[in-house]
């Protein structure tokens, strides 16, 4: 007697688990091990799947994953378009969000044809598959809003130097910004 049991319906899902990897250039590192090592999932063959996969993709793009792990250590995962913030804050060529959002003055700027650009990016992703773009560019403009940027039809007088930066530099200056943050924590500390 041979049993009809499908044997991959008997391997349950661990869970769905949220990463953010570099896209074409993703590494096993030490984030990357705290989340796949316990599952059982081998980092070395992960990254060379996920890479694989996003060959198009530029290198470093930040692309979100959802990992979904099986007890038998095979896993599945989906990729989504990088978050919304990261769009904005190139877009608008800042290292990051206005710390107080719609309530001082803005720090980017970015025009309604940019974000209508993000938001047919987005549009690409699963959950917001048949969701109207004017839908994604009303929750775009929400979270630029949030951010401190500022949308308009055309870019601010203060802001039309902006495509002059680099967007090659936005992420050395991430890390300037994470490294004052730092030393400045500490110096509050000794005192």
């Amino acid at each position: 007697k041979h049993s009809n049991i499908d044997t991959s319906a008997t391997m349950s899902v661990v869970g769905r688990f949220r990463l953010i990897v570099p896209g074409a250039t993703a590494k096993p590192a030490p984030k990357m091990g705290q989340a796949l090592g316990p599952l059982g999932i081998n980092m070395m063959s992960f990254c060379k799947e996920f890479n694989a996969r996003t060959t198009k993709v530029r290198p470093e793009v930040p692309i979100q994953v959802t990992l979904v792990p099986r007890t038998d250590r095979t896993y599945k995962f989906f990729m989504r378009t990088p978050q919304a913030q990261w769009f904005l804050q190139r877009c608008a060529r800042i290292p990051k969000g206005g710390d107080y959002g719609a309530a001082a003055a803005p720090v980017g700027n970015i025009t309604l044809k940019e974000l209508y650009h993000i938001a047919k990016a987005k549009s690409m992703d699963p959950q917001l598959v048949g969701v109207p773009v004017r839908t994604i560019c009303l929750g775009l403009i929400r979270t630029a809003k949030a951010m401190g940027i500022r949308v308009s039809r055309d870019l601010g007088p203060e802001f039309l130097k902006r495509d002059d930066e680099p967007v090659e530099g936005l992420e050395e200056k991430r890390k300037q910004l994470r490294l004052l943050n730092k030393a400045s924590k500490k110096g509050g500390k000794k005192k």
